[in-house]
């Protein structure tokens, strides 16, 4: 077993334990008021945090047979898993080969990947998505979109706005099936699209999900999707009740979250995500921007969404570190990413349940984050992708796949299900690099480093 930085013990003991009472959580955590579900079901603190990957099927845009696999290798015993961003809709589209959730077929499709999952007695939650003004209106000519009679098409947003270059002002170029595009002006949802078609959208979505078997449902709620599109006032130009204020700017988030709650059967059966950011001191703007989605007043208007969510009694929130960077995504040893302070830890203070992390964390830097309070589950992406069995090799001090950022959204098993386990039975041995886990960032300057 390899050692990491002589701290195996450390990561060992930070993430792995039993919620059950008489085993106990023998740390500050215990007062934290891990959801009950939790305490009964989960054993440790890895989860799959959601990652796109554009391999649904076309043009049913259904999970097929190695999303059975990709999944079923990251499941492990008392595990959470979380699914890729899944469209709820027509409207919802904004990328080739994402998959739904509104028809049969691809509810049918789902349910043999939360079999696989459940065989495993691993949990697992179906993110919604709906991405707003992301979504190009060429997305509308799709065959399934086409065929779903009667359902709107993109591209709606919370204001007839565009996503620009934050510099020039001119429209950003998109991915498309026909490659790149100039992104399109979004046309505003009414009030009554809001209050009406939008959310059973929704719930129509979230009851699906429950019909194939899922443990529950997370609303993506952040990194400048449709709902994170109402909370920015950069993207928000209203003038009724879902606009202006922040608690009209916030009201969409907590009318869908009691929708879901509705549809779902419980409280304990949904979750949420938010990306806060806020204004960098230094530069006086924002520390992070998604897809052009801005906001005058970030910390005023996530304190508020963050205390809203108090009162539901969720399964979880899921909070992004707005940390990562593609830019910076080329080499794991020399990733600053990797290095970046923790900015959203501050809502430990706001908010009373379940509260996960994901965004540029190491094994290491996850351990710390929980040992000192500020989480209670940590998600990791790219790290888990490249490693199904990511939780054993956090427990053992393993050495760890190197992913591979060129097939991260690209068609195929390649970079997909071909990423080996310790043991061999998943994957192929001996394709990807490995890495020690005490060897993350470990090209960055000494003054840099020292931050891991």
């Amino acid at each position: 077993m390899s050692c990491v930085l002589g701290c195996g013990d450390l990561v060992y003991r930070w993430f792995f334990f039993f919620f059950q009472a008489e085993d106990g959580i023998r740390d500050a955590q215990e007062s934290r008021g891990l959801g009950d579900v939790y305490k009964r079901q989960l054993s440790h603190r890895v989860v799959l945090a959601p990652l796109t990957r554009n391999r649904a099927a076309e043009p049913s845009l259904c999970p097929d047979s190695e999303h059975v696999s990709y999944y079923s290798q990251r499941a492990s015993a008392g595990g959470l898993l979380i699914t890729e961003a899944v469209a709820i809709s027509p409207e919802a589209l904004a990328y080739p080969g994402i998959p739904g959730i509104w028809t049969e077929q691809q509810t049918v499709a789902w349910t043999e990947v939360v079999r696989a999952v459940h065989a495993k007695g691993c949990k697992i939650f179906m993110q919604l998505w709906h991405t707003g003004r992301v979504a190009q209106p060429c997305f509308g000519e799709h065959p399934l979109a086409r065929a779903s009679a009667g359902m709107a098409l993109p591209s709606v947003s919370a204001s007839s706005t565009c996503m620009c270059h934050p510099r020039t002002g001119k429209p950003v170029a998109v991915l498309t099936y026909d490659g790149m595009r100039q992104a399109e002006h979004a046309r505003a949802l009414t009030t009554e699209e809001i209050c009406g078609r939008l959310r059973d959208d929704y719930v129509r979505a979230a009851q699906n999900a429950m019909l194939a078997g899922f443990d529950g449902v997370e609303l993506h709620a952040a990194h400048g999707y449709l709902v994170d599109q109402f909370l920015n006032d950069g993207t928000n130009l209203r003038a009724d009740r879902y606009g202006g204020s922040v608690p009209n700017r916030c009201r969409i988030l907590f009318e869908l979250v009691e929708a879901l709650v509705r549809a779902a059967g419980g409280a304990d059966r949904v979750a949420v995500r938010l990306s806060p950011t806020t204004i960098d001191p230094q530069t006086g703007r924002q520390n992070q921007s998604y897809y052009g989605a801005t906001t005058s007043d970030p910390d005023l208007v996530y304190e508020h969404a963050v205390t809203g969510l108090n009162r539901f009694g969720l399964a979880y929130l899921l909070l992004s570190e707005p940390r990562w960077s593609g830019k910076m995504d080329h080499d794991v040893k020399s990733d600053r990413g990797f290095a970046q302070p923790l900015t959203n830890h501050k809502y430990r203070a706001l908010y009373h349940g379940t509260l996960m992390a994901a965004g540029g964390f190491t094994p290491l830097s996850a351990a710390a984050a929980i040992k000192d309070g500020h989480y209670d589950l940590i998600g990791f992406g790219r790290w888990f992708l490249s490693n199904p069995d990511l939780p054993e090799k956090i427990k053992r001090g393993s050495p760890l796949n190197v992913y591979d950022r060129s097939t991260f959204y690209s068609r195929g098993a390649e970079g997909y299900t071909d990423y080996p386990s310790q043991d061999g039975s998943v994957g192929e041995l001996h394709k990807y690099t490995l890495i020690e886990q005490n060897q993350i960032g470990v090209s960055l300057p000494k003054h840099v480093k020292a931050k891991l």
